[in-house]
């Protein structure tokens, strides 16, 4: 009689045992699953990601990708375009305020006139190697490429040569030119310039030799990375 009491209370314990030992490895595994949910977002936001999305724009630009024909044979052609720009605002300039004037009726917007003719020898020049040197940063090339650029703008600005004659007495008597020395020695040349290659070639050897340099290789920053991947 007292044998069946004992053994139903030994079944009821283990029973308690086995649920309780059941709920305690619920708990555990919803304890891992929440760390797990919570490491994961973190490892998103390592950094090696960051850098290799960085990499991955180097050189998405067509300058970048085709850096001769950006650097080398587009200096002229961006010269030509800056010398087209200012010589359209110097003629707007000249329609609306020094049309029907002269030396003798206007001495002060005559002066302002030349002095902006003048302009013309040199900031087509500045704009251009500023462009260029912009660019090349932009791209991620080696900035020897800016400097390629500048010593091609300043070869071209010291044969570029701006003539302007003012009116004296007569309105529309006055003289504007632009030309190029076309003689194979340019230097024997009336219109070369020497002062006018200084302002790009200036640019472009501050900006090579000025500050840090940048990669060649896009692959260089991912291999600049991976110490972080591993130390995180």
């Amino acid at each position: 009689m007292l044998i069946t009491p004992t053994y139903g209370r030994v079944v009821k314990s283990l029973f308690r045992r086995h649920e309780a030992n059941m709920n305690d490895s619920a708990n555990v595994n919803d304890t891992k699953d929440a760390i797990h949910s919570l490491q994961f977002p973190a490892q998103q936001e390592k950094p090696t990601h960051t850098c290799t999305q960085d990499t991955s724009k180097k050189y998405s630009l067509w300058y970048g990708r085709y850096p001769w024909l950006a650097f080398i044979i587009g200096p002229p052609l961006l010269f030509l375009i800056f010398i087209a720009g200012n010589c359209f605002i110097f003629y707007l300039f000249l329609s609306f305020a020094a049309e029907g004037r002269t030396v003798e009726t206007s001495p002060l917007v005559m002066q302002t006139v030349l002095w902006a003719s003048r302009t013309i020898a040199f900031v087509p020049a500045i704009g251009a190697a500023l462009l260029l040197c912009w660019m090349v940063n932009r791209s991620g090339r080696r900035r020897l490429w800016a400097l390629a650029a500048s010593c091609i703008i300043a070869l071209l600005a010291s044969c570029f040569c701006v003539i302007c004659t003012l009116p004296q007495t007569e309105p529309g008597t006055g003289k504007f030119m632009v030309c190029f020395a076309a003689s194979p020695r340019f230097w024997q040349s009336d219109f070369w310039h020497p002062s006018q290659a200084v302002a790009p070639l200036i640019i472009g050897v501050l900006f090579t030799f000025v500050g840090r340099d940048t990669p060649t290789d896009p692959n260089q920053n991912i291999a600049d990375a991976e110490p972080i991947r591993v130390a995180a």
